[in-house]
């Protein structure tokens, strides 16, 4: 994950720095070194959060033959609840609150929101808060799958 996301890093940072300098050009956010720093912190904890989901969608390896179609509907469904797609904000009301409750706004629409100035900073903390809450639900949930999965799993050699 970690080579597939420096990877990523590598070829879109250029046309990062071309969107940012534009926005900031046309003065549609107010980029400055602590929106930066909350960014950056921000894109580190969406990491973790991206890497402790897609290993316990992996470790249903335990219990499928083949995992395409399961991953396929991850894909799919973070990209429909993170707001890539979509800006979440024109979701209805109970759309809202529902996606507001998941982990997966995290993985895009937060951090866009952090950059583009639209996250004042009481509201970043408590959104930290409950990101890192996130992290250790899902650190939890990924040891119960892995002990559970461990158990199942049966090693022939042939």
């Amino acid at each position: 994950m970690i080579g597939d996301r420096i990877a990523n890093i590598i070829v879109l940072l250029p046309i990062f720095i071309v969107g940012v300098i534009y926005l900031i050009l046309v003065r549609q956010t107010n980029i400055n070194l602590i929106s930066g720093i909350l960014f950056i912190i921000s894109l580190t904890f969406t990491a973790v959060l991206w890497f402790l989901f897609s290993f316990i969608i992996g470790c249903l390896a335990f219990w499928f033959e083949n995992l395409f179609f399961v991953l396929l509907v991850k894909d799919v469904l973070i990209s429909l609840l993170a707001g890539y797609y979509f800006p979440l904000s024109i979701l209805p009301d109970f759309w809202k609150k529902v996606v507001n409750l998941l982990p997966f706004k995290y993985f895009g629409n937060y951090p866009v929101n952090i950059i583009l100035g639209n996250q004042p900073i009481n509201n970043w903390i408590e959104n930290t808060i409950i990101e890192l809450g996130w992290m250790f639900v899902l650190y939890i949930v990924l040891l119960v799958v892995i002990k559970k999965g461990l158990k199942r799993y049966a090693d022939i050699m042939g």
